[in-house]
């Protein structure tokens, strides 16, 4: 007799994998026809009488051969009150409503037929009616289609497409034994666990076993990424553990984690793993829309899809980007949706924190309440991004520069209900008593701004009537903005502060959100468990309550696995770089990092506060004969790795990077050996004062007191750190380490250094500096 297997779907998959034909097409599928479908549904739905019933959640269990098939979703509507119940699919569009019914009317019955199955069995029936309700998005018209069916039509029509699922879900069976079978056996992928690396392993292991959430620092060195995939992967030969999703916050986390997949599959163990780029790193057709007729990756995309995956895990273990963007080309089909869609078939995913947290580009395929993630496995890594990734994704602004730049770029379009509804926008953020560089919360959206919203919405909706050419990236930019704005306010006002600002003349609306712990929370109360962890995580409390709320998850601290006589932390407390400071020590600065600097031959990373601090202490820098190199704003990937470049190993000559503290240059950046032996950090990482950071301040100042730690000096003091950790990356690396500014001797940030840095030398003087630099290396 067959093995039984357990499978969980929801209609939507069962449905769309099997029915779904046609383009990509962002015309008719949209975030604003979305917004404005919801918007529809709910208005319909609230208008019916008693006898409506809306959202109804239906779930039953088909027994086949060898499988055990759950479905369940919520129908639109069900009407009762009469002969029979009668299940309403509703469907909005901007397309002609008889056009839509004829391309999709297979797609949109067979949703309808398995709900209308399940609440025949629930209640008993014997045959119900099933109406599809098509509502335009354009004019509010509307038609309605009814079909009749036996509760045996239903279940035979219901069945067959299970067992059409089934057909090309055995496949996966066999996958999942070959999975599970692998990992019951799957060795350690290296000799030797590293220090530290076996302890955060088992606490990982735990979590993927017995779910919860566990927070770990785990120091440069440890082998973080391993420590946490490879016993989530061995865990799925003992759990029901379907997937395993690595989130990061940066591309290079991401192909560190790749990376160790590799490892693991030359260990033995027989998996998929999926990838997923961002849209504009992997799009072949840039700044085309997403409709067949500007891209040809878009026409008929679902009627290959079914043919392309099977294919696809016929061929291949991995959904590598490469392997995605080859497959895509071959079948002339876009590869940012096609990574999608081949991750669902799986078992670990990698990919960015926005497809976990944020509320509108989240996976619905994974994460939606319609959808059991019960049995989902977190790895968060890079946590200490998450907070201000947290925030950013419950945040949101317009502003009239964006939209000016905007009616430029429509001067050659006929498109005058779209300028007139621009028009509108601008006018109703220009705030006539807001002074420039005032900041002023507001306790609702002006209507005038509410009105030019819906108009801008309206307007985009029925321009997508018809075909059109492009209307360039920052009519797309601004849509999106304007999307998101109206979300966030009907959804997440009470976790946002509401305000108007302006510098010169550029007036702006602003959501923030000061604590976004409720909303980060809730998305991980929908996983098994999720292991949150960093390389600085310092004070652990606050992260573990600036993320999620609550200060009572277990925890481990690890300590660095690197010699300690490797590093040299000096500490310059006779200087102070506050900023009403700056100007009488520049100089003194200056001096510190020329000693620093030419004290030994090497590469050098200098840490700054700001542009600004750079800008105006760059006359009073002096490092000799050595090469010199400086970060610019916004550097692209290749002028990135060119920069790094320069960086070389056994340099003859001495070479410096200007850095700013907590940007791109500050964490994920791995120059081993001697490609960097020296890191200077000027001042302690504070954060400029600005209206959101007081917003900050003040918030949890009302909440717990620690206004000040929480807004600046915890973050700054993480920004440290992690460049700091820019210069021990291996076990036979050397290098030393200056902190110049006085505050470094308080007591509450030698506390929060305590745990990573067990020791330092003080510098009084720049003569100092060069003594201890040599009797560092003159030791080792």
């Amino acid at each position: 007799m067959a093995e039984i297997r357990d499978l969980t779907l929801s209609v939507h998959q069962l449905v769309d994998f099997l029915l779904r034909e046609g383009d990509i097409d962002n015309r008719v599928y949209n975030s604003d026809t979305m917004a404005m479908g919801s918007k529809i549904h709910a208005a319909f739905q609230h208008k019916q009488g008693n006898e409506y019933l809306s959202e109804v959640y239906l779930k039953e269990t088909f027994l086949r051969e060898d499988a055990k098939v759950t479905i369940e979703g919520r129908a639109d509507g069900i009407i009762i009150g009469q002969k029979y119940p009668i299940i309403d699919e509703i469907k909005s569009t901007v397309a002609p409503l008889d056009v839509f019914y004829n391309e999709q009317k297979e797609w949109h019955l067979a949703q309808a037929k398995c709900y209308a199955l399940m609440y025949c069995h629930d209640k008993k029936l014997d045959k119900a009616v099933v109406r599809l309700t098509y509502i335009s998005q354009i004019d509010d018209s509307r038609m309605m289609k009814e079909f009749t069916y036996s509760v045996d039509e239903l279940l035979s029509d219901t069945i067959a497409l299970i067992d059409e699922y089934l057909a090309f879900q055995r496949q996966q069976f066999k996958h999942i034994e070959e999975r599970n079978k692998s990992a019951k056996t799957l060795k350690f992928p290296y000799k030797d666990f590293r220090p530290g690396q076996r302890e955060m392993a088992k606490y990982a292991y735990s979590v993927a076993k017995k779910g919860g959430v566990f927070f770990c620092e785990a120091p440069t060195g440890i082998g973080k990424t391993m420590s946490t995939l490879y016993p989530s992967v061995t865990a799925f030969g003992s759990t029901k553990n379907e997937k395993v999703f690595y989130l990061t916050a940066k591309a290079s986390g991401r192909l560190s984690a790749f990376d160790a997949m590799t490892k693991l599959y030359e260990a033995g163990f027989h998996g998929r793993d999926s990838l997923i780029m961002a849209k504009d790193k992997i799009c072949p057709n840039p700044g085309a829309a997403c409709n067949p007729d500007e891209c040809p990756f878009a026409k008929s995309y679902y009627s290959k899809l079914r043919a392309v995956t099977k294919e696809a895990l016929e061929t291949n273990q991995r959904f590598s980007t490469d392997f995605v963007r080859e497959i895509a080309r071959q079948y002339e089909m876009c590869p940012f949706e096609l990574q999608l869609d081949l991750s669902l078939w799986a078992d670990v995913i990698i990919l960015d924190y926005n497809y976990f947290f944020d509320p509108i580009v989240y996976l619905q395929r994974y994460f939606d309440d319609t959808v059991d993630s019960s049995n989902f496995v977190m790895l968060i890594d890079e946590a200490h991004n998450l907070i201000d990734r947290g925030r950013s994704a419950y945040s949101e602004s317009i502003n009239t520069d964006l939209i000016t730049d905007v009616k430029k770029s429509l001067k050659k379009h006929k498109v005058q209900k779209i300028k007139n509804a621009l028009n509108k926008l601008k006018t109703s953020l220009e705030f006539e008593d807001l002074n420039i560089g005032d900041s002023r919360r507001l306790t609702e959206i002006p209507k005038p701004v509410v009105k030019a919203l819906d108009a801008i919405q309206k307007a985009h909706i029925a321009m997508n009537k018809e075909p059109h050419p492009s209307l360039g990236d920052s009519y797309a930019e601004l849509g999106r903005r304007c999307h998101r704005f109206s979300f966030i306010d009907e959804n997440y006002a009470q976790n946002t502060t509401l305000y108007a600002r302006r510098f010169g003349n550029n007036y702006s609306l602003e959501l923030y959100c000061e604590d976004p712990s409720p909303m980060l929370r809730d998305c991980l109360m929908k996983v098994k468990g999720a292991v949150i962890f960093s390389a600085t995580l310092q004070p652990i409390d606050y992260y573990m309550d600036a993320l999620l709320g609550d200060k009572s998850f277990p925890y481990l601290i690890l300590p660095s696995p690197f010699p300690e006589e490797n590093f040299d932390l000096m500490i310059a407390p006779m200087v102070s770089t506050r900023y009403k400071d700056r100007e009488k020590t520049y100089d003194e600065v200056a001096k510190y990092l020329k000693e620093f600097v030419s004290a030994r031959t090497g590469n050098y990373f200098i840490y700054f506060p700001s542009y600004e601090y750079l800008d105006n202490i760059r006359p009073y820098l002096d490092f000799g004969d050595a090469d010199v190199f400086e970060q610019e704003r916004d550097m692209n990937d290749d002028e990135k790795t060119l920069f790094l470049s320069r960086f070389l190993p056994n340099p003859e000559n001495t070479t410096v990077g200007l850095l700013i503290i907590g940007g791109s240059f500050s964490e994920g950046i791995d120059l081993v050996d001697d490609r960097l032996i020296g890191v200077g950090v000027v001042g302690i990482g504070l954060a400029q004062i600005c209206f959101e950071k007081e917003l900050i301040r003040e918030f949890y100042e009302k909440k717990n007191g620690n206004g000040f730690e929480y807004s600046y000096m915890n973050p700054g003091v993480n920004k440290v750190m992690q460049a700091v950790g820019r210069l021990i990356r291996s076990e036979n690396d050397r290098g030393a380490a200056l902190l110049i500014d006085d505050r470094y001797m308080k007591s509450e940030y030698r506390e929060l250094f305590a745990r990573t840095w067990k020791g330092y030398n003080l510098v009084t003087s720049v003569e100092d500096v060069k003594e201890n630099i040599h009797n560092f290396y003159k030791k080792n």
